[in-house]
């Protein structure tokens, strides 16, 4: 995958031009989306989309659901298309047997908190996992394809990151058009400070990213090859270390050997450690993982209360 375009930050030049196609993308997905019918399973289905097309936080806000959902006497299962993976029949990923390449980064980081589930075929996903254990089912992901039904839909929206110039793709990041989008979504989780955004739906939590390690003082330098890569440097600063400097890789970048040892000679020049995060670990050559430092993120709800009493009044155990 490519690194966002910096004209999905304005609507002049490329992405003017590019308009006409954004119009037929929409029209495209509008057509295939009418032509199927949602298959509901016998377990509740949670999904936790975006409108952008990445980085505004679906994977933290899933694992911080999950939690919950634990909390409440739930065995939640996670679905994942897992992108960038070859595998495309139904799995339940292995993180000691399975690779990146096999399964994507994503669901290698899911599946350390519950049994994480991907394929291509998201209704054998659902079946697989009920017919496992599972009493409800969190996607990661999944907004916008109708083959599987939701019982409860939330958007998440990163506070930084934004709509960009609120354009749908290949002329801005959107999916979808925002209002669109929302009319999915029965609540919205924004993560960071504040609401920027005047939105029409009744369920709003505010959520941020905070580090579950040790703060430092210490310089680093940084990568990320991640939806969005600014919000690992704000992260990085909001916790206090200097970043000396900071480089941003395509997301869901392979990283070869070449590319880390002329990271770690970056580092060694700044007479820093080198940091990234733990999704981008996983994609690092294993001999070389014990070289990289990663920042211990995890997402926080505002009012964890009110949004557990929300499941547990929909979902009841």
């Amino acid at each position: 995958m490519l690194k966002n375009p910096q004209f999905w930050n304005h609507t002049f030049g490329i992405s003017q031009a590019l308009r006409p196609i954004s119009w037929l993308y929409h029209q495209a997905s509008t057509w295939r989306e009418g032509r199927i019918t949602p298959i509901k399973v016998e377990i509740p289905v949670i999904c936790v989309g975006n409108i952008v097309m990445g980085g505004a936080g679906k994977t933290p806000t899933v694992m911080a659901l999950v939690e919950i959902l634990k909390s409440i006497g739930h065995a939640p299962h996670i679905l994942s298309r897992g992108y960038g993976g070859y595998l495309k029949d139904t799995v339940l990923v292995d993180p000691a047997e399975h690779s990146y390449l096999q399964v994507g980064d994503e669901p290698l980081l899911l599946a350390q908190i519950a049994p994480t589930w991907i394929g291509s075929d998201r209704i054998a996903s659902a079946r697989a996992a009920k017919k496992a254990g599972a009493t409800i089912i969190v996607m990661d992901d999944g907004l916008q394809n109708p083959s599987l039904f939701k019982d409860f839909s939330l958007i998440v929206i990163d506070a930084i990151q934004g709509f960009g110039n609120q354009l749908v793709f290949p002329a801005g990041p959107l999916r979808e058009p925002i209002q669109k989008g929302l009319k999915r979504a029965h609540a919205v989780v924004v993560i960071g400070k504040g609401n920027p955004f005047k939105l029409t739906v009744k369920g709003q939590f505010g959520a941020r990213l905070t580090c579950s390690g040790p703060q430092t003082l210490e310089p680093v330098v940084a990568f990320a090859g991640i939806g969005y890569p600014e919000k690992f440097r704000h992260s990085l600063e909001q916790n206090n270390y200097i970043v000396r400097e900071f480089i941003a890789f395509a997301d869901h970048h392979p990283y070869t050997i070449t590319d880390i040892q002329r990271l770690l000679k970056i580092a060694e020049h700044h007479e820093s450690k080198l940091i990234t995060t733990s999704k981008d670990l996983l994609r690092i050559p294993f001999d070389y993982r014990s070289r990289v430092n990663i920042l211990p993120i995890q997402l926080q709800f505002d009012n964890t209360e009110e949004i557990r009493n929300l499941l547990l009044e929909r979902f009841p155990v």
